[in-house]
Formats: structure tokens, sequence, C-alpha cells
């Protein structure tokens, strides 16, 4: 259960898709990307966690701090929520 929502950044294009957000959320330096992970997978090392995308190891955004910067300029996201999910 979580929130459904989407980032923007107001100093360059960078913008998400609609991002399922209640898991935990993580930047991939590589791709320059904002992503949700599951924190509740069962692998042996959950540390190691992995973009979809590229494989690249990404950074977890710990806990629910307010000012999310953006991957590609690292000035703060602002965000929209458009719904929620169960």
């Amino acid at each position: 259960m979580g929130s459904i929502v989407a980032y923007k950044c107001p100093s360059c294009s960078y913008a998400t898709e609609q991002l399922s957000v209640g898991w935990g959320k993580a930047v991939c330096a590589e791709c320059k990307d904002l992503i949700v992970i599951d924190l509740a997978e069962q692998r042996a090392d959950r540390r190691d966690r992995r973009c979809a995308k590229c494989n690249a190891p990404v950074k977890l955004i710990e806990g629910t701090i307010d000012r999310i910067p953006c991957p590609r300029c690292g000035a703060a996201l602002r965000h929209a929520t458009l719904g929620s999910w169960s």
C-alpha cells in the first residue's frame, strides 16, 4: 500500500513516470534516474540492490526526506501525488 507519485525537476527537463511509492526509493547514478525498489525482496544480500535497466548499483534514499535531489542536476525535485495503490 502506498502512493502513486511523479517527480519533476524545476531546473532541468528530468521527470519520472508514475512511481508506486510505499516500498523504497533509490537513485541509479548510471541511468541518472529515480526508481522504486522492493524493500521486502527475499535475496541473500539486500544491500546489493541493482538497477533493473542497466544492472548498476543503486543508492537507497533513506526514510521520508522532504528534499530529493534531481539525479541529473542536483536541484530539489518537486512531486505530485497522483493517487494511491494497495
